[in-house]
């Protein structure tokens, strides 16, 4: 009878052995089915609007809430001009221009943007 008792430890313990096996392999089914999903490369060269209010505010000294409120009034006022076709000029950056591309329905605006170029503001200081 002591060889029965110790079989029966056996097979608890292979089983749960065999349980604890599937629950492993239910958790690498799940997570091969969360990489899956499109992960999303963040480019560090992209510069947002928070990155563009910490410059501001770390450069101005004034507070968050006033930045973010002059940034975004800023950006709307370009919007809203870019849409009216108007040709944006700000000195530090350079000149946006939109460009109506194509004809009836298929009429496209595209925006162009001219760099200043530094060398030519050098050449005409001298």
């Amino acid at each position: 009878m002591a060889t029965a008792t110790k079989k029966s430890k056996t097979t608890k313990a292979a089983e749960k052995a065999k349980a604890e096996v599937v629950e492993v392999e239910e958790t690498a089914t799940d997570t091969e089915e969360v990489s899956d999903e499109p992960v999303k490369v963040i480019d560090p060269n992209m510069i947002k609007k928070k990155d563009i209010y910490d410059h501001v505010t770390v450069s101005t000294g004034l507070r968050k809430r006033d930045v973010r409120e002059a940034v975004d009034s800023l950006l709307e006022y370009l919007n809203k001009c870019l849409a009216e076709g108007k040709t944006v000029q700000i000195p530090p950056l350079g000149k946006i221009r939109s460009i109506e591309r194509g004809s009836g329905e298929n009429t496209k605006l595209h925006y162009k943007l001219n760099l200043k170029n530094n060398d030519d503001a050098e050449k005409k200081a001298s």
